[in-house]
């Protein structure tokens, strides 16, 4: 499985993960249309110093480097996507980039790159009640390829 950034996200399923249980279920959703299309799937994480995961051995009172900042992300986010890749039995072709910027801009950037775009309906705001949140309302009228948006399952 390939974790670096250097790898850019050509072809294949595009997922947005940012740690939520929808971008969990989203994933889920993209490395299923990844087997079934045969094709790469990229996970993407795109963080900053507010949403970042905070690496485990930085002390308290220090400010984590960003290359420290991004490796603890990746670190955060590959168990996830190596989960989801097994589940749909993809052995390779899988990538995991963590990329520090937002999420919406991020994704529209990439969004040109690929065959399909996956996002969450919601993510890690809070706020409860929409139909969708505001990086799934943005890819959808602005994304240089198709989208899906996974709304998740119902109880």
């Amino acid at each position: 499985m390939t974790t670096t950034d250097e790898t850019d996200p050509v072809g294949g399923v595009l997922v947005g993960d940012d740690g939520s249980p929808r971008a969990s279920e989203a994933l889920d959703y993209a490395a299923a249309e990844a087997a079934r299309r045969g094709c790469a799937l990229h996970v993407v994480r795109a963080w900053n110093v507010k949403n970042a995961v905070r690496p485990h051995d930085t002390a308290p009172g220090l400010i984590p480097s960003t290359q420290e900042f991004g490796e603890a992300v990746r670190a955060h986010t590959l168990p996830r996507a190596e989960a989801a890749a097994e589940r749909h039995g993809i052995t390779d072709a899988v990538h995991v980039h963590a990329l520090h910027g937002a999420a919406t801009k991020t994704l529209l950037d990439l969004s040109h790159q690929c065959d399909v775009l996956v996002v969450g309906s919601q993510g890690l705001s809070g706020i409860t009640g929409r139909l969708l949140g505001s990086v799934a309302n943005t890819v959808v009228r602005e994304a240089g390829c198709p989208v899906i948006v996974v709304r998740g399952r119902r109880s």
